[in-house]
């Protein structure tokens, strides 16, 4: 009797895992390339940043500098709360172990994920 019962257990528990790879799966389609896309907005803000630094040493700037100037520092504002943002919404979760922790913490954090590399696009686009 208790095969039957840990028969049934296991199969259910790998149409689970079936279901949560597959989500993960179109997930990841969305959220693979989240880490070049930061290290891609990252350098181009160090860039910008480096521009800025040689600003500093001009006596005045013209209306098309002091623009673009006005641009970079209300980017930046933006992607900060951005990050504040995102940061908030994942909380405190700290380093599981194990797979099914992980999982869930995954899970928990999808949407903020999801929504955090649909920013960052429009971050990009904006570089």
């Amino acid at each position: 009797m208790a095969g039957i019962m840990v028969s049934a257990s296991t199969g259910v528990m790998n149409s689970l895992l079936g279901k949560l790879t597959t989500l993960m799966g179109k997930e990841f389609a969305r959220l693979k390339n989240l880490r070049k896309e930061v290290r891609f907005i990252s350098n181009e803000l160090a860039y910008m940043k480096d521009a800025l630094d040689g600003l500093s040493d001009l006596e005045e700037l013209d209306s098309q500098t002091k623009r673009w100037r006005d641009s970079v520092r209300e980017m930046s504002y933006d992607i900060e709360d951005i990050i504040d943002d995102f940061m908030q919404s994942i909380g405190e979760n700290g380093k599981t172990t194990g797979l099914v922790s992980n999982t869930v913490r995954r899970l928990k954090t999808l949407r903020a994920r999801h929504w955090i590399a649909g920013q960052i696009e429009e971050v990009k686009n904006l570089c």
